[in-house]
């Protein structure tokens, strides 16, 4: 009886390690479903994102009018940006001014302290959102910087 118990609680031990053992790390605070990249890129379009934001290498409509600067996302980064930082972009853009686009706002001339980009909150359905966020996220690559010398030999 004694080996039996000591069979149960060794597997106790191992079902409570293997539980602990997740591949990704957990995500906190307020979730959404992960959505779908291939609509999020319509969305994109149905939304009118393309006339002022432009992606490397994705196949967008010609925009209909000139805007001041066009601010481009995806392509290679240092730091890729989070689903929360991105959702939080789409929802609440005023949140945070980065100093990238602030310099375009100072090189266009527009002294102004918060972004064109209009509210989707009473429009855009939490789907919609959610595929948004998975198609932009998908557009950066983290860039892996080099630390070190190349070697080339011969050359001093």
């Amino acid at each position: 009886m004694n080996t039996r118990r000591s069979g149960h609680i060794a597997a106790l031990l191992l079902s409570l390690l293997l539980a602990g053992c997740e591949r990704e790390a957990p995500v906190r605070g307020f979730v959404l479903p992960p959505g779908d990249a291939d609509r999020g890129r319509q969305v994109f379009i149905d939304y009118n994102c393309y006339r002022c934001h432009s992606i490397p290498d994705v196949e967008l409509p010609e925009r209909d009018f000139e805007p001041p600067f066009v601010v481009e996302l995806g392509g290679e980064v240092l730091r890729v940006k989070g689903y929360g930082e991105l959702l939080t972009a789409v929802v609440y853009p005023d949140h945070i001014i980065s100093p990238k686009y602030q310099n375009l706002l100072n090189r266009a001339g527009k002294d102004v302290q918060m972004t064109a980009m209009p509210y989707f909150g009473d429009s855009m359905t939490v789907t919609e959102l959610t595929d948004l966020v998975e198609f932009l996220h998908g557009q950066y690559t983290r860039l892996q910087p080099t630390y070190y010398q190349p070697h080339y030999p011969g050359i001093r």
